[in-house]
Parts: structure tokens; sequence; C-alpha cells
């Protein structure tokens, strides 16, 4: 039990506690303040609980053991991000998921076999990305924020290595298992390439320089302009090349400062990063699935660039619910402070529960119309398929606010296994299609309902959080 990575933590504070308590419970309470719970009284002391803990040392210390006065609060947890009221936090989602509305603009324009990997690619970076900033957070509630900067630079590096060398292996598979004679070396740049973009943009949202990776952004914006404007680049991929070259070095210079962990982090950590390895996963196969769907049905008409218009909102929106996060969780502290019951804290956390789903839901539904409307007012129609798809995503919306609601409360279990049968259920529809061919409005209408009982669930399952008082050990 002596290796156990909190155990130096652990018998320091149990010896404040013995000295600057009175008695049994304000012992037990220091230690669990301190992060001393009832699984580390097991493990690294041996004993049931924490007051079985505090009792067998209080008892071995005797009525004469030295006194202290009981230490100030200790300070906040070190912030690694910037707070939700900097300029540019609202623009995080859509600088974080730039390679996803990339990929569903090419996956028109591209050979089906190049799409495909594409969007894998897109889909496994999204899971690491997830993993990296929940260990990253680890370090974080360790209040050690040099340890995760170092993470995260680690993860950065090993990272593009292996998309490096997963994005080759991938194209060679491709080239030797099909017909296609489409996937290049531009291919494997194209694949390693977003995969870059999005681990380096993990990093520099973290550590909150949503600036640096604007500025990083700007020469493919460059090319962009340019192109629209009828002068197109010579070599856009080099344009393209020097953002994700950007933003890795910003990425770098950002986690400076970097250290060794002070403790090693516990198994339980780790498995979390794992968990939420599993979460990005579930919820990019989610929130592509129309995408696939077309790969799948090899059905290759203007869907796709309404799948691109129609996720924008959503891909806007996440900004909007990282925000509304952050606030939900400061009013939930403030309610603490100013209840006197449970029961009227259960009932005034719930009405701000509500508040803040509307508020979502409401930001959601206004940025569907205002890009609706532009595409209206560009092409003066609007494709049916465009309005049930952004009906589909306000609903999935909705949903991932809910999922990071229960994520926040603790649930994060409880998520990751209904995400798990949302995307069995749109795999159950892709295999029916397979032998009866079904049209994009049936598999539009079979994912707003799949979202709309994903949304449901969740939804229960908050209230339920928020009102059901638990067991917090």
């Amino acid at each position: 039990m002596t290796d156990h990575p909190q155990a130096a933590h652990a018998r320091t504070v149990l010896d404040h506690a013995v000295a600057s308590s009175v008695d049994v419970l304000e012992a037990a309470v220091v230690l669990e303040s301190q992060g001393v719970n009832d699984r580390v009284a097991r493990d690294v002391f041996g004993v049931a609980d924490v007051v079985a803990l505090a009792e067998r040392e209080i008892r071995a210390a005797g009525p004469d053991r030295t006194a202290t006065e009981p230490e100030a609060a200790p300070p906040p947890p070190a912030e690694l991000s910037a707070p939700p009221g900097t300029r540019w936090f609202h623009v995080r989602g859509i600088l974080y998921a730039v390679p996803m509305l990339v990929a569903l603009a090419l996956v028109p324009a591209v050979d089906p076999i190049e799409s495909a990997l594409v969007l894998g690619g897109l889909v496994v970076s999204w899971a690491w990305s997830y993993g990296v900033a929940s260990v990253a957070w680890a370090y974080l509630g360790d209040r050690d924020p040099a340890a995760a900067r170092r993470f995260l630079r680690r993860s950065l590096l090993v990272g593009v290595v292996l998309a490096v060398l997963v994005a080759t292996l991938a194209v060679y598979a491709a080239l030797i298992l099909t017909a296609t004679t489409e996937v290049t070396l531009a291919t494997v740049l194209l694949l390693a390439g977003q995969s870059a973009y999005l681990m380096a943009a993990a990093v520099l949202l973290m550590t909150g320089h949503e600036l640096l990776l604007l500025v990083a952004l700007l020469p493919a914006l460059a090319a962009l302009a340019l192109d629209q404007t009828g002068r197109q680049v010579a070599e856009p991929l080099h344009w393209i090349g020097g953002s994700v070259a950007l933003a890795g070095v910003f990425a770098l210079v950002a986690t400076r400062g970097a250290a060794r962990p002070v403790q090693r982090l516990g198994a339980p950590a780790w498995m979390r990063g794992l968990q939420q390895f599993g979460f990005g996963l579930l919820v990019a196969l989610l929130v592509l699935f129309p995408a696939v769907n077309e790969l799948v049905v090899e059905n290759y008409d203007a869907l796709p660039l309404s799948v691109t218009l129609a996720a924008l909102p959503l891909v806007l929106a996440m900004g909007v619910a990282e925000g509304l996060l952050h606030r939900y969780r400061a009013r939930t502290q403030s309610l603490l402070d100013a209840t006197s019951s449970a029961t009227t804290f259960a009932r005034a956390a719930l009405r701000t529960l509500r508040w803040y789903q509307l508020a979502f839901a409401g930001s959601l539904v206004a940025l569907s119309a205002l890009v609706g409307g532009a595409v209206a007012a560009l092409s003066g129609a609007v494709d049916t398929r465009y309005l049930l798809l952004a009906l589909d995503y306000a609903v999935i919306g909705s949903a991932l606010f809910a999922a990071m609601l229960l994520s926040m409360l603790g649930r994060a279990g409880r998520v990751l296994e209904i995400f798990a049968v949302a995307v069995v259920a749109l795999a159950a529809f892709e295999l029916h299609a397979a032998v009866q061919a079904a049209t994009d409005i049936e598999a539009l209408i079979w994912f707003g309902v799949v979202g709309a009982a994903t949304l449901v669930v969740h939804l229960v399952l908050v209230r339920r959080c928020v009102v059901v008082p638990v067991h917090h050990r």
C-alpha cells in the first residue's frame, strides 16, 4: 500500500486532521475536504472508511496529542484554460471543429475511399482529443498545471507521430485492398494534417489561447478568400499546411513551463481518460451519421453540403454550451451558499437547469435559422433535407448539452452507455439499408428519432441527478 500515488499526501493530511480536530467527526470532515475519502482510507490505511481512520488515529495519539490551528481554506484549483469571460471564448467551437466542416464539404467531391479515410481520421482524432483533455484536467484537479502542460505537449508530439504512421498504413491498405487509385501521398498529408490540427487545437483551447488558434488559421483563410474572388492559389495544400504547422508551433509555445508531475495520477484518472476517448468516439459517430450514411449508400448528391451547413450551427453552439456550463456551475455554488435545505436547493437548481437548457436550445435554433436564412438568400431555395437536418441537429445538440451536464454531475459512465445504444441504433439502420434501399428522408427521420430518444433519456437522468439526493463516497 505504500506505493499508492496519494499515500504521501494522505499521511500529511491525516497528521494535520488529528492535530487540528477536537473530535472524530471533525477529523473525518477535514480528511474528506482534503481529498482523503473512504477509498483512499481503505487503499492506504487499510480501514473501512474515514471515520474509522480518524477514530483509530485520535485514539492512538491520546488526549495529550499535539494541537495545531486549522489551516486556512485551500486556494482554488489551478486554472489552465481561460475563463469564459474572455472575448474569444465563444469562438472555441468553430475553431476546434474546422476540420469537421472541411471534411464534410469534401465528401461529395472526392473518391468514396478517400472520403471514408478522411471521416475515419476525423472520428479517431476527435476521440483522442477528448481523452487527452480528460487526463490534463485530472492534473489540474491535483493543482499541478505544470504537469498538465507537460502531458499536453507530450500527447501532441506522440499523437502527431501516431497520426502519420496510421495514415500511411491506412492509405497503403486502401491501395492494396480496394480498386481505388485516388488515394496518394496527398491523402496521407490530409489525414495527418487534420489530426495534427485537432490535437494542437485541443492544446490551445485547454490553455486558453483561442486567439493564437485564430491566427494559425489565417493562411488557410487567405487561400479560401483568394479562391472565392477568382484568384485561385497555385498550391492550396501549402497554405493549409502552413495553418497546421502554425497551430502546432503555437501549441508548443502555449505549453511552456511544463514540468514533471508532483505526484503520479492514479488508475481512475487514466480510466476516465479512456472513458472520455470512448465518449468522443461515440459523439463523433453520432454527429457524422448523415455523412457516413452517404458513404454507405453511395448516394453522392447535394446532401453532404447540406450536412456541412446544418452542422455549422451545432459547431458554433458548442462554444455557447461551454459558457453555459461554467455559469451553471457558478450558479449552483451560489445556491449552495444561499439555501438552507436540500429541498430548497434542489428546486432552485432544477429551475436554473431548465433555464440554461432552454437558453442553449434557443441559441441553437436561432443559429440554425440564421444559417438557413443565409442559404435561402444565396440560393433562392432550401432543400427539404436541410430543414430535416437542421431539426435533427437541434435535437442532437440539446442531447449533447444534457450529456455535458450529466458528465459534470458525475454520470459520465451512464452517458457513455446511452450514446453507445444510440450509435448501435444508427448502425442497425445502415445494416437495414444495405439489404433494402432507404432514402435520404428515411435516414434523416431515423436520425431524428434516435436523437429525440437520447435527449429524453438524458433529460430524465439530469432531473433525477439534481432532485434526488445521492451518496457521494
